[in-house]
């Protein structure tokens, strides 16, 4: 066997990796023989005889021999499991090459490393390239937060939405962790949905910008901003295919109050206000549209009445109408922040008085508008 075994692997290399006096000596032979099993064809009486010389450099007392083993065949499908499992095991310096690389580990073995509760071992298999929900879970139950933060962060690992919201239930205060989820690629909405809940404004404003959001999501920035969280996101243009739903739960949760029906019509949001009006009318959002655009007065004021609106809101919405179909009938080509501008202007200098909160929130969407002009 050994004469066969000879043709793949040199015989000096194979005789100082196993019995050379210096451990330099060794660890360099060693390195040399399994570059040899890493890059040649092996017969398979050759593998049985690798696995020997493997096993011995894996048992050898000197750490270097040892590591130059785990660093040569970090990579490599060709390191018998047996013996990757025992580097796994073996002082950081050797487990954690292996453990980040080495794709000839199951789930079962990666799971009881990490059972260890060994910081650095679990934060190596935490950035594995592929990671399974199933390892990640236990990376959350066995690891620290740096583990955690690591997997986070690590697109390549398969977190479903029930392990996600684990973490975050866990590490709900962690901002590292929190930041590391804002950057993967794939955040299932319902996550971004719960981490808009937990994290600072500065991060919501990052989840916002690199995750697609959906109306439900626009509905909890509402808690956090009030209405003017509503607005501002029902001014964008992914909302148009959920305004319907973002409607009905906002209504359904007692949140679609008169104020937030006067901020969004006089922001220029008309499909918005005709969705509103509809469901706290009771009527169907054909008829709506008709009895705000082609009823005349009488019709919006009967619409209003029915959604429960008192007279002074009634005439705030009627006037908005009138100053949203000025505008749109001028013939001017607005983008859409002058269209606001031009309607919020406008409906400050209606001559009746606004609530003053909502005549606060409208100075301030201007100056919004002026911040951006600014820039």
């Amino acid at each position: 066997m050994e004469k066969l075994a000879l043709k793949s692997l040199k015989a000096a290399d194979v005789q100082n990796a196993v019995r050379h006096p210096d451990e330099v000596s060794r660890s360099l032979a060693a390195q040399r023989v399994c570059r040899d099993i890493r890059n040649k064809a092996l017969s398979e009486d050759e593998r049985a005889f690798a696995h020997k010389i493997l096993e011995h450099i894996a048992h050898d007392s000197a750490d270097m021999v040892r590591r130059a083993l785990a660093i040569t065949l970090k990579n490599s499908p060709k390191l018998p499991r047996d013996i990757a499992v025992k580097l796994s095991q073996d002082i950081e310096s050797i487990a954690v090459p292996i453990l980040t690389h080495s794709p000839v580990f199951t789930d079962e073995d990666l799971i009881e490393i990490l059972k260890s509760k060994a910081a650095a071992k679990a934060i190596a298999v935490a950035k594995r390239i592929s990671v399974s929900d199933h390892v990640a879970r236990a990376i959350i139950r066995f690891g620290d937060s740096r583990a955690v933060a690591e997997i986070a962060a690590n697109d390549g690992a398969l977190i479903s939405e029930e392990t996600a919201s684990q973490m975050l239930d866990i590490y709900k205060n962690d901002d590292l962790i929190a930041q590391s989820m804002i950057l993967r690629r794939d955040l299932p909405p319902r996550i971004v949905e719960k981490m808009i809940t937990l994290v600072s404004d500065d991060m919501v404003i990052k989840l916002t910008q690199r995750h697609s959001v959906s109306a439900d999501v626009a509905i909890d920035l509402a808690e956090r901003s009030r209405e003017r969280a509503v607005v501002d996101f029902i001014d964008q243009a992914w909302v148009t295919k959920d305004l319907k739903s973002l409607v009905r739960r906002i209504y359904a949760e007692g949140r679609l109050t008169p104020s937030l029906l006067i901020r969004a019509i006089c922001s220029g949001q008309i499909r918005f206000a005709e969705q509103a009006l509809a469901i706290m009318s009771g009527v169907s959002v054909q008829k709506a549209v008709l009895m705000i655009h082609d009823g005349g007065p009488f019709g919006l004021k009967a619409l209003c009445a029915r959604a429960g609106l008192n007279e002074k809101t009634s005439k705030i919405i009627h006037a908005a109408v009138v100053i949203y179909r000025d505008l749109e009938i001028s013939g001017l080509d607005y983008d859409r922040a002058n269209f606001q501008e031009l309607m919020i202007e406008r409906v400050l200098t209606l001559p009746f008085d606004l609530p003053e909160a909502d005549q606060l929130w409208f100075l301030e969407k201007l100056d919004g508008f002026s911040d951006v002009t600014l820039n």
